[in-house]
């Protein structure tokens, strides 16, 4: 009988665990492609690991990391170098517009126009 009351409760307890395992608790990573009039870049990310990668720049391979300081599920703001200049890179999901804004005179402001964000890989 006890054997059989600690089953039950076990059973109970498992599923308001896996209940209440939020939806957002995994490290999903999605990608992003972007466009203005003269690039279309590639952007790979995850808001768990708190990682942005430039993936691709017009069709060429690179790899740019930059570090989520701030975010929200619906947008980021995301810090690293890309060229040798310090970068910020904001995303805002709702209005689908992504900006690389580069803290140096020399370097160069861009604003890009995105799709939805796609999941590539569920974890």
């Amino acid at each position: 009988m006890f054997l059989n009351c600690f089953f039950r409760y076990f059973i109970i307890l498992s599923v308001v665990i896996i209940y209440f395992i939020p939806e957002n608790s995994n490290a999903n990573i999605y990608q992003l492609i972007c466009k203005n009039k003269k690039n279309t870049t590639v952007w790979v990310y995850s808001n768990k690991r708190k990682q942005v990668v430039l993936s691709k720049i017009n069709n060429n391979n690179t790899k740019i990391n930059f570090s989520m300081e701030r975010q929200t599920p619906n947008s980021f703001l995301s810090k690293g170098a890309l060229s040798g200049y310090q970068t910020d890179i904001t995303y805002d999901k709702n209005t689908g517009e992504l900006a690389m804004l580069q803290k140096s005179l020399r370097g160069s402001n861009q604003f890009y126009k995105c799709a939805a964000p796609k999941v590539i890989k569920k974890e």
